[in-house]
């Protein structure tokens, strides 16, 4: 019984187990990992596409995905940059605003359209990295308000701003998630649509909300980023889908949909953030951290994969 209970507790915590052991490794090789700025670093670094995980994991959970997410922050970087001329509060309303309209976007054409939410963000994605670079024509715009890069500034207790709303919106959404009828009916929806729709849910209201929030992060995620960097450019965000799908699925929410917590996801996006701290304080080439970060992407749909099949034959 005993050892049931040890093998459980390990496959649910695996994450936070991995991150402890590469804690203890690395804390025996540089004194550096334990201190609380590199804490704060990490941290810090995961922040941004943090908020961004919360919103994936919505729509993973809803047995959805969202390729645009890149777009829509750089977006979001765009507009608070351009409109903070009239207000910081001006600037961050316009980031998140675009963010949700384009999420909002994507929800009508995935539920009104009958497509597949692949092809739709895919879609998206280009069309917003036209409309960013149209913006920018191209080049780097710097912000015009001084008061703007507070935001990313600020230290409360010594812990960065950016820190701090990120925490409070991991406990809220998951709260969001776990403790409402709105959250019930995701993993309702992830879990079996046809029930759902047999039971009563507005299925399509659920898929259209969950794509709205998720556009919605993304966006306060590039407002964040803009009073970060003071810049907007139409490079931001290449790569920010696969990390954060990545740090989704390391969190255990299979792309089968139905279950899962933001917590887990939390924890995926951590262990990213934590191999990377640690392959920057042991001076591996920029190229071989890119290298881990796909192949470790590769590893954890190989094993969903074997997961999803496993199920379906239980």
């Amino acid at each position: 019984m005993k050892s049931k209970k040890l093998r459980g507790f390990i496959a649910d915590q695996k994450i936070l187990l991995i991150i402890l052991v590469i804690g203890i490794f690395l804390s025996i090789r540089s004194n550096y990992f334990l201190t609380f700025e590199n804490i704060t670093n990490i941290f810090y670094y995961i922040s941004i596409e943090g908020i961004i995980v919360i919103g994936m994991a919505f729509l993973i959970i809803l047995g959805e995905i969202d390729l645009s997410v890149g777009s829509m922050m750089a977006l979001g970087t765009v507009l608070a940059i351009v409109f903070q001329r009239y207000g910081v509060a001006v600037g961050i309303l316009a980031g998140i605003c675009g963010g949700a309209v384009a999420g909002f976007i994507n929800g009508i054409l995935v539920t009104k359209l009958r497509l597949t939410s692949i092809a739709v963000t895919l879609g998206m994605m280009v069309l917003l990295n036209g409309v960013v670079f149209a913006i920018t024509k191209a080049h780097t715009i710097p912000g015009t308000n001084d008061a703007f890069p507070l935001l990313a500034q600020t230290k409360v207790l010594n812990i960065p701003l950016p820190i701090i709303i990120y925490i409070v919106l991991l406990i809220a959404f998951e709260i969001l998630l776990q403790k409402t009828f709105f959250g019930r009916n995701i993993f309702a929806v992830g879990g079996n649509i046809t029930a759902s729709k047999f039971f009563g849910i507005k299925v399509d209201s659920v898929r259209i909300a969950c794509f709205t929030i998720s556009g919605m992060l993304s966006g306060f995620a590039g407002v964040i980023l803009a009073a970060k960097l003071h810049v907007a450019s139409g490079r931001i965000g290449m790569y920010t889908a696969l990390l954060v799908i990545t740090a989704v699925l390391l969190g255990g929410i299979s792309l089968q949909g139905g279950e899962g917590s933001i917590f887990k996801a939390f924890q995926g996006i951590l262990l990213i953030g934590t191999l990377n701290n640690a392959m920057v304080l042991m001076r591996i080439s920029p190229f071989i951290q890119e290298m881990v970060r796909g192949l470790l992407l590769i590893l954890i749909l190989v094993i969903d994969a074997i997961n999803i099949r496993k199920k379906k034959y239980i």
